[in-house]
C-alpha cells in the first residue's frame, strides 16, 4: 500500500476543505492557517515563499498596487473605471462628502392618513414616519417582543397562511420603526 504524501509545516496529508498555498520557490503546499496566510489575502501575493525558503529568499512578494480606486488594484490605473464602493478612495471621499438632513425628504405623517388609496395616488417614494399609530389598523406586539420571537414565529406558522404575513408585517414593522416612534 503506498504512502499518503504529507505536507506542510504540520506534516498531514492534503485535505480538501481546508486552505493551502504553495511556495514559489521549493513547490512545497502548505495550510494557509499553518502559515499564517488567509486565503482572502493570498490573493494579493504576487511570489510566495514559504517559511523555510523566507530565511534564505527573503520575504514574499506582494503584488504591485497600481490603483487605489479598485478592488483589484492590480488593473491598470487609465482612471476610466469609476471608483468602486468600499475601497480606501471611496471610504476617503465618503468621509470627506456634507449630507443634506434627511428631514428634507421624510414625509411625517399620522396613521390614518396612511392608506391604501394614499400611497396609490402618491407611491411610496420617500420614506414616512409615523407620528401617531391610531388609524393605521396594526395591532403591535407587547414591548418585550424581540426578533427572536419573529424567528420563532416564522418558523412556526406555514409560509401560505394570510395571517401570518399580516403578523410577519406587523412584526417587521414593529421591531424595525420602534425607535423612530419612542
Amino acid at each position: 500500500m503506498a504512502a499518503v504524501p504529507l505536507y506542510c509545516v504540520c506534516r498531514q496529508p492534503y485535505d480538501v476543505s481546508r486552505f493551502m498555498i504553495e511556495c514559489d520557490i521549493c513547490k512545497d503546499w502548505f495550510h494557509g492557517s499553518c502559515v499564517q496566510v488567509e486565503e482572502h489575502h493570498a490573493v494579493d501575493i504576487d511570489v510566495y515563499h514559504c517559511p523555510n525558503c523566507d530565511v534564505t529568499q527573503g520575504p514574499s512578494l506582494m503584488k504591485k498596487r497600481n490603483n487605489w480606486h479598485r478592488h483589484d488594484y492590480t488593473e491598470p490605473d487609465d482612471g476610466s473605471k469609476p471608483v468602486q464602493a468600499g475601497t480606501p478612495v471611496f471610504i476617503k471621499e465618503l468621509q470627506n462628502r456634507t449630507f443634506t438632513s434627511g428631514e428634507e425628504i421624510l414625509r411625517r405623517m399620522k396613521g390614518e392618513q396612511v392608506t391604501p388609496k394614499y400611497l396609490e395616488r402618491q407611491g411610496f417614494n420617500y420614506p414616512i414616519v409615523i407620528t401617531e399609530m391610531e388609524g393605521l389598523g396594526l395591532k403591535l406586539p407587547a414591548p418585550t417582543f424581540s426578533v427572536k420571537d419573529v424567528e420563532q414565529y416564522v418558523v412556526s406558522i406555514s409560509f401560505g397562511h394570510h395571517k401570518m404575513r399580516e403578523t410577519v408585517f406587523c412584526c417587521f414593522f414593529f421591531v424595525f420603526f420602534q425607535p423612530i416612534l419612542s
